[in-house]
């Protein structure tokens, strides 16, 4: 079984939130996730992507829905909205080379 990438990037009208705020938020939601991991970086003041990484594309699968459903909620709450998405097994990761 191949690990599976989810690939966003995200546009913020007020501004990309602090690494703090952010941080927070993958607090708050880690033992909500069967992702192995999440990674947010800031593009610019007002653009940032992330990488979510699944042991599987079962398990990619098998949250969709409740990450759609997490995205509605955070994004009108916050009014920043998803400009793409693109996802698919990884091929290579060099730290397990």
């Amino acid at each position: 079984m191949a690990k599976y990438a989810v690939h966003t990037k995200w546009s913020w009208p007020n501004g990309v939130p602090s690494a703090e705020t952010m941080r927070e938020w993958h607090r708050g939601h880690r033992s909500n996730t069967k992702a192995q991991d999440i990674i947010w970086f800031k593009i610019d003041e007002n653009t940032h992507q992330s990488v979510i990484i699944y042991s599987a594309e079962t398990d990619a699968e098998e949250e969709r829905a409740k990450l759609q459903e997490q995205r509605k909620k955070d994004t009108a709450s916050n009014g920043a909205s998803l400009v793409e998405e693109t996802m698919g097994p990884i091929l290579s990761i060099m730290s397990e080379a």
